[in-house]
């Protein structure tokens, strides 16, 4: 059984650290001292005493979890207010900023609290990943931001990689401009969403935006609405854009069929759904599409079951034309099948439902590659 004494003691370390500015006071003097500093990453930590504590409270015959309070959002608040004071006193170098378990309550207060930090630190930007974890009003609170959002994204002229996503089981139910606010940024060659709900219209109207430049496409977990159809984007993206060398469209589907296999399924525990999808061995933007060194994985795994743990792996910044399943640097197949399918009658595309094998093929036929050649 885990000592409470210990658990309270380091409470009280924490809550003294935070009152006395130590924790603030430490940071600028350390990012101060990394005068090469490129990568700022803020994420959930979870120590080995934390662990034990959380199997004990899973594994207990009595229900015990409400007598610990195992809240997120004022850590993340508190690390996100405090970093970005640190960055701007140090005058940091930074360039990518990644946020994969980011909670929405956060960019309410960097809005309110530190308004004059938001373009200094935007504007030194090249590669950003925000993902939220909180799927509590999400809408409610993402809308709340939205002027923040059209802060960030206008600063932010020199993005050559963006990635904004939501809890797979909770699809954002606004607009992409309210979020992207009809912004387009020259540079752009990556652009990845996750886990919202569009009309076709709005995916084309951001990728054309784009077009010349856009060189690595992920929509990941994107419901389309009802009147929508796939096929109208693959056609769009196949025809349209000029450098695009892979695109992921992981678990796409159709927000009706969407709901209808959330309502048939087990619900879970938000702390089980949390330890899902913080795994570090897990797909992040961050770790494979913005971080040198970082390894290309496959996406032979992937399937059409109601998963909340994402394991497709993107490229990094620096070898921005690669991808798991759609690689660059396989020839444009001219073999008599490198058309297949002939036309987008032969997609498949019911606007319904879509299936592993059809969002597989759907990606190789966007990019040009054959699905006999290039099956890899």
């Amino acid at each position: 059984f885990p000592d409470p004494s210990f658990f309270k003691a380091k409470a009280d370390d924490q809550r003294r650290i935070v009152r006395s500015g130590e924790d603030a006071r430490i940071l600028k003097k350390a990012m101060a001292a990394f005068s090469s500093l490129q990568h700022v990453q803020i994420l959930r930590l979870q120590d080995e005493a934390d662990r034990i504590l959380l199997d004990y409270l899973h594994e207990s015959d009595t229900p015990l979890l409400h007598l610990v309070d195992l809240q997120w959002t004022p850590a993340c608040v508190h690390a996100t207010k405090t970093m970005a004071e640190a960055l701007v006193y140090a005058r940091s170098p930074f360039s990518r900023f990644s946020g994969p378990m980011m909670n929405p309550q956060s960019a309410l207060v960097i809005k309110d609290k530190v308004p004059k930090m938001v373009p200094i630190l935007a504007s030194r930007l090249t590669c950003l990943e925000l993902h939220f974890d909180d799927s509590q009003e999400l809408n409610e609170r993402i809308q709340q931001a939205s002027g923040l959002f059209k802060t960030v994204f206008s600063a932010a002229k020199n993005l050559q990689a963006l990635h904004v996503g939501f809890p797979s089981r909770s699809p954002l139910d606004l607009g992409l401009e309210e979020i992207f606010n009809y912004t387009s940024w020259e540079k752009l060659r990556a652009f990845g969403i996750q886990a919202w709900r569009l009309n076709a219209e709005e995916i084309i109207n951001i990728a054309r935006r784009h077009s010349k430049t856009l060189r690595g496409l992920r929509l990941r977990d994107v419901q389309l609405r009802e009147g929508s159809m796939w096929k109208d984007v693959l056609v769009m993206l196949r025809t349209s854009m000029e450098q695009l060398d892979w695109v992921s469209l992981r678990r796409v589907d159709y927000s009706k069929h969407f709901d209808e296999l959330w309502a048939n399924s087990m619900e879970v525990g938000d702390v089980l759904l949390a330890s899902a999808s913080d795994s570090d061995d897990e797909d992040s933007f961050p770790a494979h599409f913005s971080v040198p060194g970082s390894v290309v994985d496959s996406d032979e795994d992937d399937s059409d079951e109601l998963s909340l743990a994402d394991t497709d792996h993107g490229p990094d910044a620096n070898e921005i034309a690669l991808s798991p399943n759609t690689t660059a640097s396989l020839p444009f197949c001219t073999c008599s099948r490198s058309s297949d399918p002939a036309s987008i009658d032969d997609l498949g595309d019911n606007g319904m439902f879509v299936v592993y094998q059809q969002r597989k093929m759907w990606e190789k036929w966007v990019i040009g590659q054959c699905p006999e050649h290039n099956s890899s």
